[in-house]
């Protein structure tokens, strides 16, 4: 059932593509992509910065007793295969986390459990700094002359949606509500055959909520860097547009990657974004008085940039196998 509803959000996804192509002229799109030239360079020496940033920020959500069994180096190289999986897992975005959390098991002794803490803890902490980035994006938009004050409710809406949705999910987290719910669900008679399974959430649960208690600086310093990397995506916006012969201010690009992160996030339930993103460039590009042939073109280019680290992510898995593991724990 699961994969016949995002059968059916790729397919919505891919007609939304297409009306995004159709309502373009290829051939200036394909001319820009030209004129990039050397600029793909530079756009992937700051987008290298950008998962060094994120790497530091998934590794503050470890405890530190966790974090000294890997270097920086170990971590960045299983996020970036991680991350691979994730792009061409069919139909999904998680497929990337079970890769993470065995090679940290084989190569680093971490337990399952313990790679499943952090990654839930990380995934929060990028939603909280995301928020920080597009607060600002959200307020430039409301102030700005050029966009339709029906845009900029629509953008307000999304971003108090997408707040309140995060406070929840962080406030289910440090609560343990998850346990709470698993020792409900235990007592039920459809839960007596699940006790191993509910045992381990309830570890689980226990390990997330107790990090943001007794490890609460160790988060922020995660939400900071995950911010900083959010920011530094701005520089690569600014290349593309300087090298396709635009001069955007702070300000432009703020309400540009605010928006099209919002767009992202909220279209989660399309694989990859397929269409959506496309579209939802378009629409930010036409609103703020640039051609929506610009904002194809800024769509492809992350395509493409997004394919190359895909490579490079499975070319490192691919160099790891060939590596003995040194460490394994029977702790799953």
């Amino acid at each position: 059932m699961l994969s016949l509803i995002k059968l059916v959000f790729l397919f919505a996804g891919i007609l939304l593509f297409g009306w995004a192509v159709s309502t373009v002229d290829l051939t200036v799109v394909g001319n820009l992509i030209i004129k990039l030239g050397y600029g793909f360079l530079i756009i992937f020496l700051i987008y290298l910065n950008v998962t060094w940033l994120d790497t530091v920020a998934w590794q503050k959500t470890f405890r530190s007793d966790e974090a000294h069994q890997f270097s920086l180096w170990d971590l960045w190289r299983i996020r970036q295969i991680g991350e691979a999986y994730n792009a061409i897992t069919p139909l999904g975005t998680l497929g990337g986390e079970p890769v993470k959390a065995q090679l940290l098991k084989e190569r680093h002794g971490l337990s399952l459990k313990q790679s499943m803490v952090s990654q839930v803890i990380a995934r929060t902490t990028f939603m909280i700094a995301l928020i920080l980035f597009i607060i600002p994006g959200t307020f430039f938009t409301l102030q700005s002359s050029i966009i339709s004050e029906k845009f900029q409710m629509a953008c307000l809406a999304g971003m108090g949606v997408f707040s309140t949705l995060i406070f929840l999910f962080l406030l289910f987290q440090v609560t343990g509500t998850l346990g709470v719910l698993a020792t409900w669900f235990s007592r039920l008679p459809i839960g007596k055959n699940k006790g191993v399974f509910l045992d381990k959430l309830k570890i689980v649960d226990h390990g997330i909520s107790s990090y943001y208690k007794k490890h609460t600086s160790r988060a922020i310093t995660s939400v900071l860097y995950a911010f900083a990397g959010w920011a530094v995506g701005l520089a690569e916006l600014y290349v593309t547009l300087y090298f396709l012969g635009y001069e955007p201010t702070l300000i432009d690009l703020w309400v540009i990657e605010a928006l099209a992160q919002l767009v992202r996030t909220g279209s989660f339930f399309i694989p990859l974004s397929i269409g959506a993103q496309e579209g939802g460039l378009i629409l930010i590009f036409t609103v703020m008085g640039m051609p929506a042939d610009l904002g194809l073109t800024v769509s492809f280019i992350r395509r493409i940039k997004d394919l190359v680290w895909v490579g490079v992510g499975l070319a490192i898995s691919w160099l790891l196998a060939f590596r003995p593991v040194q460490v394994q724990t029977e702790e799953s």
